[in-house]
């Protein structure tokens, strides 16, 4: 029989197992402890980004098709959000307007991000034949607490641009 007792190497690994369980599962599992440590805005305005960026993406792709978005023909989406300067009829249409007494509309940025953009570690929005900014909306430049949502997609009759793919991100404050 063994009675050698507990020594401190043995304390120190069963404490290091117990604490790298502890932080993997707050790490793993969703809406952890980190998530408390988020702005209520941000959390408030995540849903409304998901859903506008669900909404483009369903409403402008090409019938058929997954994620390619139409963008220099009628009614796609170059056009549409071009003629909505402040993105009110993308909001009304996603069911975005969500103004109460206590709150107020969220304002909505869209871009379209290049995958050479993403390459260089930027999100700056990829430019047209025409050297316009493929960005809809308030800038969301120097904002914090910003709710944002991504989708991977293609450009119809966009050359140059979405090689191989680019982002549709849009950004609720």
């Amino acid at each position: 029989m063994d009675t050698r007792a507990q020594t401190p190497q043995d304390f120190a690994v069963g404490v290091s197992v117990l604490l790298v369980t502890i932080i993997g599962v707050l790490a793993f599992v969703q809406g952890s402890a980190v998530g408390v440590y988020e702005s209520p805005d941000v959390q408030r305005n995540q849903p409304i980004a998901d859903r506008a960026g669900t909404y483009l993406v369903e409403n402008y792709s090409v019938d058929g098709t997954r994620n390619l978005i139409r963008y220099n023909t009628s009614g796609g989406i170059n056009a549409s959000l071009n003629a909505d300067t402040d993105l009110s009829g993308l909001k009304e249409k996603a069911g975005l307007d969500v103004a109460t007494e206590r709150r107020v509309n969220p304002r909505v940025n869209v871009t379209v991000v290049n995958a050479s953009s993403l390459k260089a570690g930027t999100r700056d929005p990829a430019v047209d034949d025409h050297g316009e900014r493929l960005a809809w909306g308030p800038s969301a430049d120097g904002r914090t607490n910003v709710a944002t949502t991504s989708r991977v997609v293609k450009l119809t009759n966009a050359t140059g641009q979405c090689d191989p793919v680019c982002w549709l991100v849009v950004r609720v404050w």
